[in-house]
């Protein structure tokens, strides 16, 4: 009944009729399907979840015809595969599909072998069983003909609805593949590592266009007003990245300077304007990374398409990507926050089309390898497209967003997975893989990071890999002897990250490691990361040099020669490790802030308060003195990223719940009211100035002022200068 209920909200929310009326149009029916995926009673010749290695696909011919009013689709599919090891089975998946006729067929000689079906259902599993076997190095070719019902959960081949003027339904069909569900639209070998090439031809209406990874070849008008339209072969892939869709839409297109073909698809004509900003966004980045890798874009298309229903903010297929509608389509006068926000998943999924895409992490274990770095390059695209939008500023804010969890609710890059599906994509997967390739490129500098990485994608084109692949083609890039799968083990493997503590005693720096731990009542652990520890040292003139020790015991020793004022920890803010310091050293930051606090860069500036409010929270906390003294340089701050840390500082204690058990707490939260309500002032002051003296409006600093705005509601804080109206037609929506 739970299921049920369940179904019938989701279908109310998609816009989609209630699931009666939708059971009712189709010829296939449920009870079909549940007839057909019945288990057979023998024995199963393979007991595993992953497919045996004996049988390998090597092109799919794949026919389809979805049918929009009947809420079904029928189609056949040619796998023509090469047998590794002598065989009387193949083992491949197929899910809620009925199965009307199997064939196997012995390359060159036609000849047909007789098979009969098993279907496992607890690992959507398809047996196809010989008399006799087949011997090594023959080539075969399966052909499966079959029918299944279009979905209605965002999943598989499936359907939303689309808006019309006298509000009459209309539906597009299209995919979301991702992690495994390219089964419940054809039968195939749905593991990454399982690449290959994908041909396809589609059935639809003529009002209707169809769209695949790959451009239209020819289009064939057929009886009852409908069209095939057959499409260039793919390259070599995995099926999770298969990607099509039928239904009533319209392009805007554009050829970028690297001479790729860039479409927006979207529903609604009086929409047109509205893709400009992401047609010409998705132009320039793709044409900014074609320049930074080695290994060029290679298909002939990059299409983006506006989804109505779409279970994730994007989908990275590979020549068709999917979005939802309104990460895509912005109106035309839209702010500074939601262009940004725009651009940078548009960045995210074409740098997918090398990370993922032409390298693929061969399990699902290492899905790191693919969101790591699209989580790491969409910052990169992100600055090309507009070089006002930082890198380092933009890195830094979803790293402070994600440092603030508790690490009890992490879990480690590297982890077993046996049966992919949506809880493997996490935030976690993300941020903390981005994080561990910006550290990675600190140590190794930024040259020969990118030597190392355009090593990995030549050396890998069309292939699958492992963590240790990436580090290999990252050492061999070094020019110092670094064994980066030592270094990054630990990394790796552990969901905490560690807080390094430093002590100053004259000349003398004292750096010591301990796993960070928010919640005490965790299970602590002890282990030992190599950690790129790189510092600053602040002279006597107030300038700042870097250095960098590789850490790799729990204690190690400095020595600085000459006078200097002060060492910042995580200087750049590269690591991904909190800082701690003795005291005397936290005064010196202190004061340095006061007489000048742009002395640091605004990333250090915001972690900085970001590590001092994180330590004051454990149980055994930084002097909460510290923390009031580092606040009070921030009446003076206008900068956006000390304020996003703010912001977020006062989660971590919202979170824990410290205000209402801790008195110290409460002060410390009206304080950041009271410097955020002078700042303001000071902030308000010049959007003013610059309005009038200008005649335009500063975005960032409006979305900052919001920013502000909502601290202080956090922290209880009405006074009037916070609540001030005129401010209004300066603050946006956040993101």
């Amino acid at each position: 009944m739970a299921k049920f209920i369940l179904l019938m909200f989701m279908c109310y929310h998609c816009g989609l009729e209630p699931i009666f009326g939708l059971l009712s149009k189709r010829n296939v029916s449920s009870e079909s399907l549940s007839s057909f995926n019945q288990e057979s009673s023998e024995g199963f010749l393979w007991n595993n979840i992953r497919l045996p290695q004996s049988v390998i696909p090597l092109e799919y011919d794949i026919f389809l015809h979805p049918n929009l009013t009947e809420f079904r689709f029928s189609g056949k599919v040619e796998i023509k595969c090469e047998i590794r090891e002598t065989t009387n089975f193949v083992v491949l998946h197929s899910k809620d599909l009925v199965i009307s006729q199997t064939t196997l067929t012995i390359i060159p000689s036609n000849e047909r072998i007789e098979v009969r079906m098993q279907m496992k259902n607890d690992t959507d599993q398809l047996f196809l069983i010989m008399e006799d076997a087949i011997p090594k190095d023959a080539e075969i070719l399966i052909t499966i003909v079959f029918d299944g019902i279009l979905g209605i959960d965002g999943d598989g081949f499936y359907l939303s609805e689309l808006f019309t003027s006298n509000k009459s339904s209309r539906y597009l069909a299209s995919t979301q593949f991702e992690p495994a569900s390219a089964r419940k639209a054809f039968p195939c070998f749905d593991e990454p590592a399982l690449k290959a090439n994908f041909s396809m031809s589609i059935v639809r209406e003529k009002k209707h266009i169809s769209l695949f990874n790959m451009p239209r070849v020819h289009s064939i008008p057929r009886k009852n007003n409908l069209v095939l339209d057959t499409f260039q072969q793919s390259v070599k892939m995995s099926t999770y990245l298969v990607a099509f869709a039928v239904g009533e839409y319209k392009g805007k297109s554009k050829l970028t300077k690297s001479g790729v073909n860039m479409t927006v698809y979207y529903d609604r004509t009086s929409l047109m304007e509205t893709v400009d900003f992401s047609l010409d966004a998705g132009g320039i980045i793709l044409d900014y990374f074609n320049t930074l890798f080695e290994v060029s874009y290679p298909l002939p298309n990059l299409d983006m398409i506006a989804v109505p229903y779409h279970k994730m903010s994007a989908m990275e297929n590979w020549g068709l990507i999917s979005y939802q509608r309104p990460r895509l389509v912005i109106p035309i006068n839209s702010g500074y926050q939601m262009k940004k926000s725009t651009a940078l998943l548009i960045a995210h999924e074409i740098a997918h089309q090398w990370f993922g895409n032409i390298v693929t992490m061969q399990w699902w274990d290492d899905l790191w390898l693919n969101e790591g770095f699209a989580s790491f390059m969409q910052y990169l695209g992100l600055q090309a497209f507009n070089n006002e939008w930082s890198m380092k500023n933009y890195f830094t804010t979803k790293i402070l967003s994600m440092v603030n969890e508790d690490f009890t609710n992490s879990q480690a890059l590297n982890q077993p997975v046996a049966v992919p599906n949506d809880r493997i994509f996490n935030g976690v997967t993300y941020a903390k893989g981005a994080s561990i390739v910006r550290m990675v490129r600190g140590l190794l500098g930024e040259k020969a990071f990118m030597n190392g990485i355009n090593n990995y994608l030549n050396q890998n084109k069309y292939s699958n890999v492992v963590s240790d692949d990436l580090w290999q083609a990252l050492s061999n890039s070094s020019e110092d002897v670094i064994d980066l799968k030592a270094v990054m083990s630990t990394w790796m493997g552990e969901r905490a990250y560690p807080l390094v503590t430093v002590r100053r005693n004259h000349s003398e720096i004292r750096i010591s490691q301990e796993p960070f731990i928010l919640n005490t009542t965790a299970s602590r652990t002890t282990p030992i990361w190599s950690i790129p520890f790189q510092y600053g040292i602040l002279d006597q003139h107030g300038h700042f040099s870097r250095k960098m020790i590789l850490l790799r015991e729990e204690t190690a020793i400095i020595n600085i020669s000459g006078h200097f004022k002060l060492v910042k920890g995580n200087y750049g803010d590269n690591g991904y490790y909190r800082v701690n310091y003795d005291l005397e050293s936290w005064k010196a930051i202190t004061d340095q802030l006061m007489m000048n606090h742009k002395t640091f860069s605004p990333g250090d500036r915001a972690h900085l308060l970001n590590d001092a409010v994180s330590i004051f929270a454990r149980t055994k906390p930084l002097n909460m003195s510290v923390v009031m003294d580092l606040l009070n340089y921030m009446e003076k701050e206008t900068d956006f990223l000390p304020w996003f840390s703010a912001f977020h500082s006062i989660g971590i204690m919202n979170n824990l719940k410290l205000g209402d058990i801790n008195p110290e707490v409460k002060v410390l939260m009206q304080k950041v009211a009271t410097v955020a309500t002078k700042a303001l002032e000071l902030i308000e002051n010049q959007l003013q100035a610059k309005e009038n003296n200008k005649g335009y409006t500063d975005d960032k600093k409006a979305f900052l002022v919001k920013l502000i705005r909502r601290i202080n509601s956090k922290v209880g804080d009405s006074s009037p200068s916070t609540l001030r109206p005129s401010s209004d037609q300066f603050t946006q929506k956040m993101d």
